[in-house]
């Protein structure tokens, strides 16, 4: 993979920001993704973790882990997403338990003791070198502690082409939006987690049905059905390996 720049998304936050969470696509996203951690990671839901939200945005997620009595550390390279946090954070009265830092993962403090828990979601995409970035998230994680990694899946942009009739393009290995954003295939980021001496407790599916329907079918009561489909599907195959993205859980092998 060649090396290009990361991605801050200073400029584009509120966009983005209603892109994603004032969606339908958000809305599936983040209540799998969620519903996936607290069944994989348990220790979340008991509370008393230390956890790294690596790229966490406008902290949605930092706000759930924390609402469970988590330490957080939320970092994001982009100021205006983690004002965004900031101002989340406050209203929640949760300012002890969540601490922003306006930084890119690659340039935190190492911690002596190593987070619990890591979380990096829709991030690895995003960056000039995810291989190099994933390094780094390694070394921040205790002994025994889990990651949480997310990314969006080159299968799911090889269909979303076939899907539109796209025939000659999904043929070719997808590259780089206009966005900057990467797919990643599966195979190549299970490699680095090998390489760097983890391994994959559980794989699941985000948002494998929603993208492929039509409006209608993902408003009003049926987005609670389709949420229904997605969570009891997002363990199976073919359809965790078709989701718009993959969701590993690692551990140290």
């Amino acid at each position: 993979m060649d090396v290009g720049s990361d991605v801050n998304f200073d400029g584009r936050a509120t966009g983005f920001e209603v892109e994603i969470y004032g969606s339908s696509k958000g809305h599936i996203r983040m209540r799998v993704l969620w519903d996936d951690l607290l069944t994989e990671v348990p220790g979340i839901s008991r509370g008393g973790l230390s956890i790294l939200d690596a790229g966490g945005g406008a902290g949605h997620l930092s706000l759930l882990m924390a609402e469970r009595d988590n330490r957080v550390l939320l970092c994001d390279p982009s100021r205006e997403m983690l004002n965004m946090a900031e101002e989340s954070v406050r209203d929640a009265g949760l300012e002890d338990l969540v601490i922003t830092r306006h930084s890119t993962i690659q340039d935190l403090d190492e911690p002596e003791a190593g987070f619990d828990v890591i979380t990096c979601h829709a991030v690895l995409e995003w960056l000039g070198d995810p291989e190099a970035t994933l390094k780094h998230l390694v070394r921040y994680l205790r002994t025994d502690g889990l990651m949480s990694l997310m990314f969006y899946n080159q299968n799911a942009a090889v269909l979303k082409r076939a899907l539109r009739g796209h025939f000659a393009e999904a043929l070719k290995e997808p590259d780089t939006n206009s966005q900057g954003c990467t797919p990643l295939s599966e195979e190549t980021v299970r490699t680095w987690l090998a390489d760097l001496g983890m391994s994959i407790r559980s794989k699941s599916g985000i948002r494998m049905f929603h993208d492929h329907l039509p409006e209608e079918a993902r408003n009003g009561d049926r987005l609670e059905d389709l949420l229904r489909l997605e969570k009891a599907l997002r363990k199976q195959e073919p359809f965790a390996s078709l989701g718009q993205h993959v969701h590993l859980i690692c551990e140290r092998a």
